[in-house]
């Protein structure tokens, strides 16, 4: 009684410090929609790298992932490759997503969709809000059904008060804070989830006995199968290359998720990318990793557990004292919350934004009353995604990865097409987006070949959006041409020549007494001190640059 009513204690504060977050945020994300959507573009790498890994986490890395390795075995592992896809999409698509979204003025991904490939008749729109709605809200109750379970798990309370606690507390904060209140609250989400992937497996494994007895122990009790890397073969076999490749199909979700390609929207500028790469990458390895030790180190310590989803809150439970077990328990709703937040802004982000105001009001609903309209779609979505979590139709896991799917399928093709060819055309990339979550669905429910659905549905929406694309004609008008030349335009030194946020970040930096690099203060100082001459000519106007001619 005692480390229940201990750890209820440490979740309440929590809780309560979520919702703090958000009421104490709404004042900085309520002065416009773009605060509110993306924060003013004014989040650091820090906490952005580390809000875009929380919200990727969700009930897949404390409830899933070690339910899965639990149940499995090693191979559960090969998870891990999928978080390759993340750091590809750094290096290769925030520089030019982030570039193309000012250009266009967009805040939402459909708003950018819609701009991009100029579909005036809104038919993108309808078809991106649709699907966002649809597995966006699948997505959410995949996290809610996780709460369920950890409040069952650690708290002795019903799955019905888990779903609809946790449901309700997410839902106020995202709704009074906007995307300032999530990029913090994930920012500690993520901080509480690495020492939890560390402290967990570490203390686990030590139980049992080292690596060495881990082992020994698992092959005595579930036989030397369970800790083969090939899915039960000590070598590679067809069949586990096709689960490996099926594995690494989850990756693609990167490229589609809105709730990680608004990151990329968010950017204060393109110079934190590599840093945030980096923070990335280090906090993945330690995470994905983490939950499969987790899942061994559990089903050594407890092979006979009914719902193996259940091994994490359990672990910490029997292996720590009551105030350490109630911070990792935190930090396993920190998984959910991080989650459910991103994709609920960003849901009702799209239904205000581009449903709301450039449909229905065709761009003149005031930015107040967008932000109003997104708080009432928050608080929908929601309700809704309690009700359905109520009564799930999958586990955590599955639930999650269909979800993803979904998203990934819909969204990524078209995104990634839409920077590096001027030839897609907005029949191509919206029959894409249909044939994608199209097939997400059809192979879900009926398989032809036991393969993650995400794959061949990617697949066959890229195929889909070239073919059409190639039959279709491009955007080629005076608007469309000026885009896309400043889209490419480089500077005399070759990099994408400067954008009005470039030169409020230069400003910004020259204000810094403390510059991180030398070289940095250098840079500032000879770009806004100086006269100098670049493809676009600009001259410096009382120490700050301004466009103009050349002198």
């Amino acid at each position: 009684m005692e480390q229940t009513t201990g750890i209820l204690i440490i979740l309440v504060l929590y809780l309560v410090l979520m919702l703090g977050i958000g009421i104490w945020s709404a004042k900085t994300s309520q002065q416009g929609s773009s605060d509110y959507f993306l924060g003013g573009n004014r989040v650091g790498p820090w906490v952005l790298s580390m809000s875009e890994k929380a919200s990727e986490s969700s009930g897949f890395m404390t409830a899933g992932l070690p339910g899965e390795a639990h149940s499995s075995g090693m191979s559960a592992a090969w998870n891990a490759v999928s978080s390759v896809f993340s750091i590809f999409n750094w290096v290769f698509f925030a520089k030019p997503l982030r570039r193309l979204s000012e250009l266009l003025k967009s805040l939402t991904i459909p708003d950018y969709l819609s701009s991009r490939y100029q579909d005036h008749s809104h038919i993108m729109r309808g078809v991106s809000i649709v699907m966002m709605t649809v597995f966006q809200t699948v997505y959410i109750c995949a996290q809610f059904v996780a709460f369920g379970i950890l409040f069952e798990a650690v708290l002795d309370m019903s799955f019905v008060t888990g779903v609809i606690v946790g449901g309700v507390v997410t839902t106020l904060y995202t709704m009074v804070g906007g995307f300032f209140a999530v990029a913090i609250t994930d920012f500690i989400q993520g901080l509480l989830l690495a020492v939890a992937f560390v402290v967990l497996p570490i203390v686990g494994i030590t139980k049992v006995g080292g690596f060495t007895q881990l082992g020994n122990t698992l092959t005595e009790s579930m036989g030397s199968d369970f800790l083969k890397p090939f899915f039960d073969n000590p070598t590679l076999t067809f069949a586990g290359l096709i689960a490996i490749i099926s594995y690494l199909f989850i990756g693609i979700g990167f490229n589609g998720a809105p709730h990680v390609l608004v990151r990329y929207m968010a950017l204060r500028t393109t110079r934190d990318v590599k840093k945030i790469a980096l923070i990335g990458i280090i906090w993945m390895m330690i995470a994905y990793y983490g939950a499969v030790l987790i899942g061994l180190a559990g089903a050594a310590l407890f092979p006979n557990i009914d719902n193996p989803e259940e091994i994490f809150p359990l672990m910490a439970l029997e292996l720590l004292p009551w105030w350490l077990a109630g911070v990792i328990i935190a930090a396993a709703l920190s998984a959910l919350m991080s989650s459910i937040d991103s994709m609920l802004l960003i849901t009702s982000s799209s239904i205000a934004e581009d449903l709301w105001n450039k449909m229905f009001y065709k761009g003149k609903l005031s930015q107040k009353k967008t932000i109003v309209v997104s708080q009432i779609s928050t608080v929908v979505i929601g309700v809704v995604a309690i009700l359905i979590a109520l009564n799930p139709f999958d586990s955590v896991f599955w639930l999650a990865v269909f979800a993803w799917a979904g998203l990934a399928t819909c969204f990524g093709p078209p995104v990634i097409l839409s920077l590096y060819w001027k030839g897609v055309t907005k029949w191509g990339a919206i029959a894409g987006m249909i044939v994608g979550p199209v097939v997400t669905i059809l192979w879900y429910f009926w398989p032809p070949i036991d393969i993650y659905e995400g794959g061949p549905a990617f697949i066959a929406a890229l195929i889909t959006i070239v073919v059409v694309s190639l039959l279709t004609q491009a955007p080629h008008d005076e608007d469309f041409e000026k885009m896309w030349a400043d889209y490419n335009e480089k500077n005399a030194t070759g990099t994408p020549s400067f954008l009005a946020s470039d030169y409020a970040y230069l400003k910004s930096l020259q204000a810094e007494e403390d510059l991180q690099l030398k070289s940095d203060q250098h840079i500032v100082r000879d770009l806004l001190d100086k006269k100098l001459t670049v493809a676009r000519p600009f001259t410096t106007v009382k120490g700050s640059a301004a466009f103009g001619s050349a002198t």
